[in-house]
Order: C-alpha cells, then sequence, then structure tokens
C-alpha cells in the first residue's frame, strides 16, 4: 500500500498528534533515563531519543517540586497550553516536530526499500494506491480502494500457490537463488545478495576498474613469489 508522499507527509503529522493527544508524552516520561544511552535498544526508537533534550529540561526543576509521577505526568500534557512563548513549550513543540521529521524521512526509506525490492531483486510487487483514502478519511473509500483490492490479490496469490505445488522445486531454487550471497574480492569484500545484484554489481564500471586494478596486484604477487622462490632454489 502506498500513497503520495505529500499526503503521507500530512498524514504522519496528524498521526503523531493523535499520538501525543493519545498518551505518547506518559510512555516517553516512562522510558526516558537520565544519562542513559539513545543510541541503543528501545531508547533509539522514533518517539524517545527527540525528546532526551526536553525532559533534560524539565524533569529536574519539576523533581524538586515532587516525586510523584502521575502529577508530573499530568503537568507534562499540561505545558502544550502555556503561552507560546514558553521555554518548555517552545521545546516540546519542537521535540514533537522532530518526531515528525524523523517519521517522514523513516516513510521515505522504506518506500525506496520496497522500490529496490523490485527493481533489484525482481520481486512482484502489487501497488494499492490510498492517497484518496487518507484525503477523504472514509471508511466507504478505505473499503472499495485498499481492503477490496488487496483481497483479490490475496486470494489470487492463494490460489496461483495451490495451482503451482507441482512446481515447488523449482520455486524453491530460485528463491535460494535470489538470496545467495556473493562476495566481491576486488570490491574490498563487498557482500551482495541474489543473483540478479551479482549480475548488476559485476556490470558496473567501478567494479569493472577495481578488478583490472586487483588481477594486476594478484599478478605482480605472483611474480614477486616466483622470483623469491627462485633465488632461494638458486
Amino acid at each position: 500500500m502506498d500513497a503520495e508522499t505529500t499526503v503521507l507527509d500530512n498524514y504522519v503529522g496528524e498521526r503523531v498528534d493523535t499520538m501525543v493527544d493519545a498518551g505518547l508524552l506518559d510512555e516517553v516520561y516512562d522510558i526516558y533515563k537520565p544519562g542513559a544511552d539513545y543510541t541503543r535498544g528501545l531508547r533509539q526508537s522514533i518517539g524517545v531519543r527527540e525528546f532526551e533534550d526536553f525532559l533534560k529540561t524539565y524533569l529536574p526543576d519539576r523533581m524538586e517540586e515532587s516525586n510523584d509521577d502521575k502529577a508530573m505526568k499530568d503537568d507534562l500534557r499540561k505545558i502544550l497550553g502555556f503561552p507560546k512563548d514558553d521555554k518548555l513549550r517552545i521545546m516540546l513543540e519542537e521535540a514533537i516536530d522532530r518526531v515528525k521529521l524523523n517519521t517522514r524521512r523513516l516513510l521515505r526509506r522504506q518506500k525506496r526499500r520496497v522500490s529496490r525490492l523490485e527493481t533489484v531483486f525482481g520481486w512482484k510487487i502489487h501497488h494499492i494506491d490510498a492517497t484518496e483514502c487518507l484525503l477523504s478519511k472514509s471508511e466507504e473509500s478505505w473499503d472499495a480502494q485498499v481492503v477490496k483490492p488487496t483481497t483479490e490479490i490475496i486470494q489470487c496469490f492463494l490460489k496461483t500457490e495451490t495451482e503451482s505445488c507441482h512446481d515447488s522445486t523449482l520455486g524453491k531454487s530460485a528463491e535460494r537463488d535470489l538470496w545467495s550471497q556473493y562476495v566481491c574480492e576486488a570490491c574490498g569484500n563487498k557482500v551482495l545478495r541474489g543473483r540478479h545484484e551479482w549480475d548488476h554489481h559485476r556490470q558496473g564500471r567501478a567494479h569493472r576498474k577495481r578488478t583490472t586494478s586487483f588481477n594486476k596486484a594478484q599478478s605482480r604477487e605472483k611474480q614477486q613469489e616466483e622470483v623469491g622462490i627462485a633465488e632461494i632454489t638458486s
């Protein structure tokens, strides 16, 4: 399922706002730990690390007044109602905006990865355009343009799988080739997945140049070894 990028961007913004209203700040508060490493584990997730700077400023002052987690969470939600020039509100809104920005970046990476599965690995991918559904926000549009075609695709897939069971050996062979690992020694032991990606890599100009240099270096090393052996035996 996909949609126009601008429409998805707007949807992401609305979705993050909904998450904030539904209790995202409470979850972030529970996860936050002063001095923790925000580059690993759950804390590196989008929607957590963006609030670190804000919480570093907010919590020390509040903890001097109260250690009641419930009261602190309630006060945390009230910050968005503070005057627009309030420092805490500005920091909190900036954190929320970073969540939206990072989510949009993730969205673009995912779209590129799906495209790569299709163009590089040769996957047959069905595209369901949900642009109109996201714009109209109607259940009827969702059912007609997303649910119905998706159901038809799945049913067709299951039917095809049943009819092609006798050819399963060939299918498994193709699947193995899709995920076979190839290592290009000439390109610094670069790892490539699948025959298609390997063939595409070998046709590249950079690979051919490195291969030529690599072969020349190998040839020189072999000649030096032969000279060394000849000197030892003479």
